[in-house]
């Protein structure tokens, strides 16, 4: 592939992936039904432990700029049959963030062409169509790529940052103690079961996807130094965002019931109605979509260099065609096509009232779990004394001294999202998460015996790493 992307390219599409008004606008109303105001904190909690995982995978990033990050990384640490399974859990992740953002953004779409936005089967329809789009755009190349990303910085800042600000300076109706509401236990309540446990597992959901600026890193000018910065400057970047408009929006709720009672499919939409004109209002939705539409392009071409890199390395079925790299600028177009289809089946497959909270809680586990394998593999290297870089890494020792914290943090993330909550009659949204785990892992090893590295017929991560260097040089000169 070339390298068309600059640091300023990787980190808006990393940016993108995450996106403020994704990030916000998924969960919001989630997230103020079940705990209320104070489930702000839930951000604050959560950037503090993102940020963590962000730098160890920035480490990596700064020794192997590579197509498919963490399961390149996961394969070098600990071996090919440990960097198969990272592969296959962080590609699950994606493919669910597709259908899952695709749904939240859908609801947008059917308020701004005043469709029912409490229908599950109108959300359905305009998600899928959501997808077939991002597939297209994915598919015409690079620049319509950047370019779709530059739009979404435009719109977060219109969107995110204008409306936050105003409203601040004109719409205050709230003191900043409303932030405390919601956060107090009743008595006798579980651990597991406080709103400060629950709001840290929903707002898990809003900080992902700054490792794919790692996914494109074989198409990035200067590797090493952009992609561990793009990385981390993403999280950063979108939490300043993303904690500045939601703090304006909850001081500018006027009345909670209120707000809740008026929604029609979103109380963000409730709120802004409240102060905006209708016109003002269908321009913020309009900046939305884009919002969204740029957030799934970045999330399916990570997806798509993750199943490329797989299949580059003839680990998947049908790898001859999924690594078939077309056209002028060299795109992995069928790998971007599967993406599209598989997020399409998903969502037609989850179609329940329960939908939302289902993609979300997959979302979240699915890349805590991906984090995971090399974070953890990073420990396991450092304690067999198989970590030895030749060259000085990202944030040297401080970067490798938080890994631990990074490892801490996701384990007890993944068991917060885990943790059954719901009431016994819905015993299927309540282990949803960890039945889908299940069988995405049942699923894996079934796929993994049938692979060539199941099988023991795989190159070495040294041999696969002198074919990528002398590839990558051939694209330095080109």
């Amino acid at each position: 592939m070339k390298r068309e992307f600059t640091l300023w390219s990787t980190f808006s599409l990393a940016f993108v992936f995450i996106s403020p008004i994704v990030a916000i606008y998924g969960i919001f109303g989630l997230g103020l039904e079940l705990i209320g105001p104070a489930f702000w904190w839930g951000w604050v909690v959560t950037l503090t432990g993102q940020l963590t995982v962000a730098i160890t995978l920035g480490v990596l990033a700064s020794r192997w700029p590579l197509a498919g990050g963490v399961y390149q990384w996961s394969r070098r640490l600990v071996g090919p049959r440990y960097g198969w399974f990272a592969g296959w859990a962080y590609t699950w992740a994606l493919l669910i963030a597709l259908s899952s953002v695709s749904y939240a953004g859908a609801v947008f779409m059917a308020l701004f062409f005043d469709l029912d936005a409490t229908s599950t089967g109108v959300l359905v329809v305009l998600a899928v169509f959501f997808l077939v789009v991002t597939t297209g755009v994915n598919i015409a190349g690079r620049r319509v790529v950047k370019l779709v990303a530059t739009a979404c910085i435009i719109a977060e800042i219109v969107g995110s940052i204008g409306v936050a600000v105003y409203l601040l300076i004109f719409h205050r109706e709230q003191e900043p103690s409303i932030l405390f509401e919601g956060l107090q236990a009743a008595p006798e309540t579980p651990f597991m079961m406080t709103p400060f446990v629950l709001l840290v597992a929903i707002a898990g959901w809003s900080f992902l996807g700054f490792e794919s600026a790692s996914s494109i890193a074989e198409e990035v000018k200067n590797p090493k130094h952009a992609v561990p910065r793009a990385i981390v400057y993403s999280l950063l970047g979108v939490a300043a965002v993303l904690l500045l408009t939601s703090f304006a929006i909850i001081l500018a709720m006027p009345d909670l019931q209120q707000i809740l009672a008026a929604s029609e499919g979103d109380p963000i939409i409730a709120i802004l109605a409240y102060h905006f004109p209708p016109i003002v209002v269908k321009v913020i939705l309009a900046l939305f979509l884009i919002a969204f539409l740029a957030s799934l392009v970045g999330i399916q071409a990570a997806s798509s260099r993750l199943i490329w890199a797989n299949a580059r390395e003839d680990e998947l079925p049908f790898s001859g065609w999924l690594k078939k790299l077309r056209g002028p600028s060299r795109l992995p177009s069928n790998s971007i096509l599967l993406t599209g289809i598989v997020s399409i089946l998903a969502l037609l497959l989850l179609q329940n009232e329960h939908i939302n909270t289902l993609l979300v809680a997959f979302t979240t586990v699915g890349f805590y779990a991906a984090f995971t394998f090399p974070v953890l593999g990073l420990a396991v290297a450092r304690l067999r004394g198989t970590w030895k870089p030749g060259e000085r890494l990202f944030m040297g020792r401080f970067g490798l001294g938080i890994a631990w914290v990074a490892l801490v943090w996701l384990v007890l993330e993944i068991t917060n999202v885990l943790w059954p909550r719901e009431s016994a009659d819905l015993w299927l949204v309540n282990y949803a998460p960890l039945i889908a785990s299940a069988g995405v892992l049942l699923l894996g090893v079934l796929v993994y015996r049938l692979s060539p590295v199941g099988r023991g017929v795989v190159k070495s991560s040294i041999e696969s790493d002198a074919h990528i260097q002398v590839v990558s040089a051939q694209n330095e000169e080109n």
